[in-house]
């Protein structure tokens, strides 16, 4: 997805891509930063998308970029601007496996 993502203080917006990362919560959708900004605060919770990788042509990314699964934020489904494309299965299941990091879920 294109997004108008806000900053974490919400002092304004930029509009960059974003993962969704959660089921439609009525007209609401959870969304996952992405930057090609491929600094790492938490490699744990972040998953490096790369033009190497299988299927990164149908994400519809440019360039290298990273998902940060530690900066997420619900918007209203009319802030998307487009969609860009589609994770790979093994990059929705790293994606997966950094949320259940995050929100300190245990596998089972």
């Amino acid at each position: 997805m294109l997004v108008a993502f806000p900053f974490t203080d919400l002092s304004s917006a930029k509009v960059r891509p974003a993962a969704v990362v959660s089921r439609p919560i009525g007209e609401d959708v959870v969304l996952a930063f992405i930057s090609s900004r491929l600094e790492s605060v938490d490699r744990l919770a972040e998953h490096v998308i790369s033009p190497e990788d299988a299927g990164f042509t149908d994400t519809g990314l440019r360039t290298a970029s990273i998902v940060r699964l530690n900066k997420l934020a619900t918007l209203h489904h009319g802030l998307v601007r487009r969609r860009l494309g589609r994770l790979s299965s093994s990059s929705r299941s790293a994606v997966a496996e950094a949320l259940r990091y995050v929100f300190e879920l245990d596998r089972t």
